[in-house]
């Protein structure tokens, strides 16, 4: 038994407390002697046990038992192995000492408890879920010492192949011999099982077009067998080889053209007959061939050339022409491009993750963006608050209202059960969405149906849109699915309002049993009350011939929806057509607004156009063309490190008129494309990349010793941002950190000034984790772990538990006593201050004689001895008889007080009397 502070530098402010105790003792003068003798001491006792109570003093228990925390490697290199290591710990939990305790840590990218400590046998292998693509030993010596921290001593046992991927364990061993707790480790062998995986695959960086690109490749086998190489460039097949594969390193070399510029992604993969680890299977890398750039040219209808293509291509551009379902889903596939022209495009065909894509190459990486105008572009196309309108020069809505006509639209929205889940929220989002594009005054109305009709929001108009779009949003799914009685309802709210333009969307993905007469419902509101019907089916089970020809009764539109993330936009588009007049079809001739490089064009004048869309022009753009009305035709502006230009009218000549047959038109499109490519300014970077735990590090160096600021972008191949660490390690060299996702990851340096200018862009991949390579038992690691910390390499469970180096104890807190004897003290102190001291020399009323020593002085008394004559005779003479009279009990006095019985007080006593007396006055 022992013991300890917890705080012991607590004491120090005994040395504070002493400077109280004097200040103490002199304003305390008025007290008598002996008052001051008890109280000075009692306070500076009070004081001191304060102290130590906050101290928090501990009485230490030594103990017999032993604690052990099992660290359990659940990670994926071990799977095999977790019976075996939970065998392990049974087989030592059943050797303990009753009074012996253990607790169990799994291990993967970090550490979880399983088990507290705890005396009793019995424990569930039902372990908790965890992250096992990473071995994080360090975390799990960390967590079990923590454990242990209340007993100050202890055993923690690792069961591992001791293959660390995260982290420092051995740092980690070393803190556990200072803490009193030994590591022991039971080695288990990693999978033995077949396995075969690509280990590396590196190409150059930087190709020339048309040249070859060298690809080597190295292949590792747990044994002697077969497997398919394949490579594939951009999601395209182009090597498949059927390869012999000897146990150990195999190396390939391939030699392939690439004949696309720009930013390339290549993809190996092996595929063999028994392979039972299939994250290892492939790796991809980025190489950038340099040459003319490419144009990718979006149609929204499929067609084998166009006016644009043709124009573009007589200029020496080289152009792919796709249409929308064709788009790439990953960011690689845009990069590819200089710039990306949507031609009457519509919104409904490309989802919101692709439009986010665009918008991410165009900010990002400096691609540039083209739209032209068409009935399904812009406005008309349901691009309105989505990201392409973001990156465009333009806003699609019109810049004056005074011709706007008074609307009124009720939407209709199936909310079955059939619609719940992402369906239902997508229908939400997107009626909110289109009603936020209406004004305050429009009427809207909201009806939801299933099996009956639920009023959402009541068809009048529209005061406070935020609130209406809130019990939009709450909508919920319910029953069957029944249309006529919803439809019918909306007709009967819509149509003996007084606006100029009544419409009805309705939206369902189900079947509906015909209830009702849905013709003539519909031609009665359309030819009595000019209200028009238009339909959206979403899905396989929705009713498409019945949704269409309801639609054709009410003169609207119908759209089939496969793509539920592009409902947003075909409500969009239904509410902007239905609430705004886009298309100027007055033929005109575009005025020249501003000076700029593509004027030169316009010397000689400028054709007749027939029609275009209506937009207005951002704030910072660049209007070049305008029409009478000043709405924008062609205007271009900067966004991010892209440069994107909006031309409002069409490229065959239907709304273009003359402009397609115009010998400027090739040229004047070869410089807008060559504008918005700009020039490449990419400055000679060497990179170097290494993997830290889940974090990759690369490193960029120029050969150019400069110390200028300067910051990074790095975005997945998803388009979605990675957060990222820069710094200048030394002059010229550049340092990016970020978490490492296994995939493509693409990187942009940029110098830190207003404009972001950008000096370096490329792509890496992130291998699959460590976790996954092929590796024997880390018997090195396993054998200093346990070296470090005293502790020893075990295969047997009972010596899990065997006597430990360091006793644990325990300490029991007595802060609490303290804290209750000054307490006790104080209210002892208050008593006395306030009654006195007690008088102990009185008892049961009576009074002791005082006691008589050398220095009493008493008065003599009359004796009765004979006196000399003259004394005789004055006795005589008197005639009186003196008897003897004892001394009264005052005139009981000491000599000091019969030569001086009152003394003159000091002028030092006086005045400080005369202190106490005026004070009392006061």
């Amino acid at each position: 038994m022992g013991f300890e502070l917890d705080y012991p530098l607590v004491l120090l402010l005994l040395i504070p407390a002493i400077v109280v105790m004097v200040v103490f003792i002199r304003s305390q003068i008025q007290l008598s002697n002996s008052v001051r003798k008890v109280i000075i001491p009692l306070r500076f006792l009070i004081l001191s046990l304060l102290i130590v109570a906050l101290a928090i003093p501990n009485i230490v228990f030594s103990t017999t038992s032993v604690h052990t925390v099992f660290l359990i490697d659940r990670s994926d290199s071990i799977e095999n192995a977790n019976n075996e290591m939970t065998a392990f710990i049974r087989e030592a939990v059943a050797t303990k000492n009753p009074d012996d305790s253990f607790a169990i840590v799994s291990i993967g990218q970090d550490a979880r408890v399983e088990r507290m400590l705890s005396t009793d046998k019995s424990f569930s292998s039902d372990w908790n879920v965890i992250q096992t693509d990473f071995t994080n030993i360090e975390a799990g010596i960390q967590l079990g010492s923590s454990l242990l921290a209340k007993e100050r001593a202890g055993r923690i046992v690792l069961l591992s192949d001791g293959n660390e991927t995260i982290g420092h364990a051995l740092e980690q061993a070393k803190i556990l011999k200072e803490q009193g707790i030994s590591l022991d480790v039971v080695p288990f062998a990693p999978n033995d099982v077949k396995d075969v995986a690509i280990e590396d695959f590196s190409l150059p960086r930087q190709v020339f077009k048309g040249e070859q690109a060298n690809l080597s490749i190295s292949v590792k086998s747990s044994e002697e067998t077969t497997g398919i190489l394949r490579i594939s460039l951009n999601n395209e097949m182009i090597i498949q080889d059927e390869v012999d594969l000897k146990e150990g390193v195999n190396a390939f070399r391939y030699a392939y053209p690439i004949e696309k510029s720009g930013m390339n992604r290549l993809r190996a993969e092996i595929i063999a007959d028994g392979d039972s680890i299939l994250e290892n299977n492939q790796l991809s890398a980025i190489t950038t061939i340099t040459g003319s750039p490419k144009v990718l040219i979006v149609e929204g209808q499929e067609k084998t050339s166009t006016p644009l293509q043709e124009a573009l291509q007589s200029s020496g551009l080289d152009v792919d022409t796709i249409t929308p379902p064709k788009l790439p889903t990953e960011l690689n596939g845009y990069l590819q491009y200089g710039t990306i022209v949507f031609n009457n495009v519509s919104g409904m065909k490309v989802s919101e993750k692709q439009m986010e894509l665009i918008e991410k190459a165009v900010k990002d990486f400096g691609v540039g963006f083209i739209m032209t105008g068409g009935n399904e572009s812009f406005a008309l196309g349901g691009f309105k608050n989505t990201p392409i309108e973001t990156i465009l020069p333009v806003e699609m809505e019109i810049k004056t209202e005074e011709d706007i006509p008074s609307v009124g639209i009720v939407y209709v929205i199936d909310r079955s059960g059939s619609m719940m889940g992402q369906r239902l929220e997508l229908a939400k989002e997107a009626a909110a969405r289109s009603i936020e594009l209406l004004r305050e005054g429009d009427t809207v109305g909201v009806i939801a149906f299933d099996d009956r009709t639920w009023q959402i929001v009541d068809t009048e108009p529209m005061t406070n849109i935020k609130e209406v779009t809130d019990n939009v949003l709450g909508i919920t799914a319910g029953g069957g699915t029944d249309i006529y009685p919803g439809l019918h309802e909306a007709y009967m709210q819509i149509q003996e309002l007084d606006l100029q333009r009544k419409h009805i969307i309705l939206l369902t993905d189900g079947e509906s049993p015909e209830t009702g007469n849905y013709q003539q419902l519909i031609e009665t509101g359309r030819d009595d009350h000019n209200v028009t019907l238009s339909t959206i089916a979403v899905g396989d089970g929705a009713d498409h011939f019945l949704l269409d020809t309801l639609a054709e009764y009410g003169t609207g539109r119908f759209y089939a929806v496969y793509d539920e993330t592009t409902i947003p936009s075909v409500l969009s588009r239904e509410t902007m057509l239905t609430t705004r007049t886009y298309i100027e079809d007055n033929p005109f001739y575009p005025m020249v607004v501003s000076g700029s490089d593509w004027t030169t064009h316009f010397a000689n004048g400028v054709p007749q156009m027939n029609a275009y869309i209506a937009t207005t022009s951002k704030d910072r753009a660049s209007v070049v063309l305008s029409s009478e009305k000043e709405d924008p035709v062609l205007v271009r502006w900067q966004y991010g490190l892209g440069k994107t230009v909006a031309w409002t009218s069409d490229v065959k000549g239907e709304w273009s008129g003359q402009w397609a047959a115009w010998e400027q038109w090739a040229p004047l499109w070869n410089d807008i494309i060559t504008w918005t490519i700009g020039a490449n300014q990419q400055e000679p970077f060497d990179m170097t990349q290494k993997r830290e735990g889940t974090k990759s590090v690369v490193t960029f160096s120029t050969e150019e010793e400069q110390s200028r600021p300067l910051d990074a972008n790095v975005v997945n191949e998803s388009g979605q941002e990675v957060e990222t660490t820069v710094r200048m390690i030394a002059p010229g060299q550049y340092e990016v950190s970020f978490e490492a996702k296994e995939g493509m990851h693409y990187i942009q340096l940029v110098e830190k000034n207003e404009e972001s200018t950008p000096v370096f862009q490329t792509g890496l991949t992130i291998p699959y984790p460590d976790e996954y390579k092929m590796k024997s038992t880390n018997d090195t690691l396993l054998q200093a772990l346990a070296k470090t910390s005293d502790g020893a390499v075990i295969t047997n469970g009972k010596d899990a538990f065997r006597e430990l180096n360091t006793r644990p104890v325990s300490k029991q807190s007595i802060s609490h006593y303290f804290i209750l004897l000054a307490f006790f003290l104080f209210f002892i102190e208050v008593a006395i201050r306030r009654f006195g001291l007690p008088n102990f020399a009185v008892s049961k009323g009576k009074e002791t004689k005082p006691t008589l020593t050398e220095d009493t002085y008493v008065p003599s008394r009359p004796t009765t001895k004979k006196v000399k004559s003259n004394e005789k005779q004055q006795s005589n003479n008197g005639k009186q008889k003196e008897s003897p009279i004892p001394p009264r009990r005052e005139e009981v006095v000491t000599k000091k007080q019969r030569v001086n019985p009152s003394p003159p007080a000091s002028s030092d006593t006086m005045k400080r009397l005369l202190e106490a007396k005026n004070r009392k006055r006061r």
